[in-house]
């Protein structure tokens, strides 16, 4: 929201393409070998090194392939500075090992609150220096920097809470059944994440970075409510789903519980998102955004469509079916890639946001077919489930569509507008779920009562 003010549409759309770049190379770094060590029953010490010998080899070996890239890059995209920014960005790969792997030693300990201590130090430690940088008149090269500190910050963190796991020297044998999962996972993860990073390719090679800027905020928008909403689901759904199947039990079950309770919370505030994108936009970044409004609101329907099935991969990897997670998500990117590409061709940015919103359909599609087939969740009993979220969505969009008329979000301060919304649209959602019986409606009670239980 900062370097939006800050910086220009056309500065933070020359950062967008190099990081959607490295992004997508990001995912193969890994290669797996934190969700293998999350479904383990048992982590040894040989485990461990095993996974830091092979997440070496791939995450050193693309960051040399990236920085050798660099100037090649830089002139397919005919930017200027370009090559800079990859060269900064490929310093993360040399770290990522000492990273990833406590990660996955706190993910399988449930170990939360130190995952968010590493998170928001970082973060915040980024968000000042990018700040410092960019006063000083580094322009979107203060991204990169902050980035890089931002990495290493991970890096010195991760290794100070996992200080009783003394394991850092890697082993190069053993390898072999991590990467037969590590190929499934990282792919599926390479392609979940293209879906966010290639319209950014697509824009900066075809289009300007002005555009490319404009895309990335109105999608930005969307992504930032959709991860502050999911972003205590993914880190715990492969440990929790692992867990659940280790001891026998109903993953169906569970995993339609789960579901249940995310699209009570993610769908209603995503639905209105789309009616108050341009108030949103310009409270968070400034007028200068004002065109990336309609953008962002067509990508909430999206996002409440991939939203659906937020957990399908974690689920099919827990059950052992990571080859079906991957043909998932390379049936929907196939499609996804058409209709963006069409849809830019065709009808501009706008085009490529619908054809976000085909591919959302195209994903929850395919996921639950992938789900009764794999897994056994039924699609009519999921649907069922999740009816009452729907309705719960559809009552707060028409709120927030009866406040736009009353009050128009377009001529009215944006200040003004979220206090309406924070106003009206809280006991519009807690009212029609107390009115539905909707599942969420028992974890309110349950928190109701140890608020009361206190006082």
């Amino acid at each position: 929201m900062i370097t939006a003010r800050l910086l220009s549409p056309e500065e933070i759309g020359t950062f967008a393409i190099a990081s959607s770049v490295v992004m997508i190379m990001a995912e193969f770094r890994m290669l797996g070998a934190n969700a293998y060590l999350v479904r383990q029953a048992e982590v040894t010490i040989e485990k461990i090194r095993s996974a830091y010998g092979l997440t070496m080899l791939v995450s050193w070996g693309l960051g040399l392939v990236l920085a050798v890239a660099s100037l090649p890059l830089a002139g397919f995209f005919e930017i200027e500075g370009l090559a800079a920014v990859f060269l900064i960005l490929s310093i993360s790969f040399l770290l990522a090992p000492y990273i990833s792997i406590p990660d996955a030693l706190l993910v399988r300990n449930y170990r939360f609150r130190e995952i968010t201590t590493i998170n928001v130090t970082s973060s915040v430690i980024q968000l000042a220096l990018v700040i410092a940088l960019i006063k000083n008149g580094f322009s979107f090269y203060s991204l990169a920097i902050a980035q890089a500190a931002q990495i290493f910050v991970q890096f010195v963190l991760s290794l100070y809470f996992t200080r009783d796991v003394k394991v850092y020297v890697p082993r190069f044998t053993g390898m072999r059944e991590i990467a037969k999962l590590g190929i499934f996972v990282s792919v599926g993860h390479v392609v979940r994440k293209a879906q966010q990073t290639f319209p950014d390719m697509l824009i900066g090679k075809l289009g300007s970075p002005t555009q490319v800027g404009l895309f990335s905020r109105g999608l930005g928008f969307t992504v930032f409510i959709s991860t502050l909403l999911l972003s205590g689901v993914s880190p715990v759904a492969l440990p929790y789903f692992s867990e659940v199947r280790n001891k026998g039990q109903d993953v169906v079950a569970a995993y339609r519980h789960a579901s249940e309770l995310i699209a009570g919370v993610v769908w209603p505030v995503l639905a209105v998102a789309s009616v108050a994108s341009l108030p949103a936009i310009r409270l968070m970044f400034g007028d200068q955004w004002d065109q990336a409004a309609p953008i962002a609101a067509v990508a909430a329907f999206w996002a409440i469509l991939r939203s659906a099935h937020v957990m399908a991969p974690n689920a099919m990897v827990a059950v052992g079916e990571e080859g079906s997670m991957l043909a998932k998500e390379v049936i929907v990117f196939a499609l996804f890639l058409v209709a963006t590409t069409i849809g830019y061709l065709q009808f501009g940015l706008i085009g490529v946001a619908y054809g976000f919103v085909f591919s959302g359909l195209t994903d929850f599609l395919v996921s639950s077919w992938f789900m009764k087939h794999k897994v056994g969740v039924g699609f009519l009993s999921y649907c069922a489930g999740v009816q009452s979220s729907a309705v719960v969505a559809l009552v707060c969009w028409g709120a927030a569509k009866l406040l736009n008329w009353y009050i128009p979000f377009a001529d009215t301060s944006p200040f003004m507008v979220l206090l309406y919304i924070s106003a009206v649209l809280p006991p519009v959602w807690l009212a029609t779920i107390l009115l539905l019986r909707h599942p969420l409606r028992d974890q309110l009670l349950v928190v109701y009562n140890k608020l009361i239980s206190k006082i």
